[in-house]
């Protein structure tokens, strides 16, 4: 009977010190990278702002080529939408809920599977002596107390795709002027 109750004691010490530690971390993430493309503002703002143009160069496509896409609204507009499920990148919805041409695209996510998220993705177009830059940033908030573990993990696992993106975007970029 005393080794259970020490066990308890142990149990209850190690769900207690969880709580406690995500408490102190960050209940909100931001992952974002940039990337330069030699290219016309305009071409480059309408491979983001169309959803027909995304899903040719995004990293979760390429992930999953059979995954069901539906694309509705009026492609590079407010009201846009892409939604997507599949068995390796889940299922989700992507809206734009403001546009400045060739400056931002902002997008509401929501993510269904495997887990339930609301995110916002930013796109933001800063024309360069050298062509374009432009800036992906994801943004959400996390959950209390799992969520907030998992963010501190999301730089790595998100930073990685962008980067990925970016420079599909890029040579989809160089393609098209070619």
């Amino acid at each position: 009977m005393k080794k259970l109750k020490i066990a308890g004691i142990i149990v209850t010490a190690m769900v207690g010190l969880f709580l406690l530690i995500a408490a102190f971390l960050p209940s909100h993430y931001t992952v974002e990278r940039s990337i330069v493309i030699n290219h016309p503002d305009s071409l480059v703002f309408m491979q983001v702002a169309d959803f027909n143009n995304w899903i040719k160069w995004n990293p979760w496509t390429e992930l999953e080529r059979t995954a069901e896409n539906i694309i509705s609204g009026p492609p590079g507009s407010v009201g846009a939408k892409w939604s997507w499920k599949g068995k390796k990148i889940g299922a989700g919805v992507m809206e734009i809920i403001e546009i400045e041409p060739y400056r931002l695209v902002h997008s509401k996510v929501v993510l269904v599977e495997p887990q339930k998220n609301v995110t916002d993705d930013i796109w933001e177009f800063e024309p360069t002596p050298e062509g374009v830059k432009v800036t992906w940033r994801n943004s959400g908030e996390l959950a209390y107390p799992t969520g907030r573990f998992f963010g501190l993990f999301r730089e790595f696992l998100l930073g990685g795709q962008f980067e990925h993106g970016l420079q599909n975007l890029k040579a989809r970029c160089e393609k098209l002027q070619s």
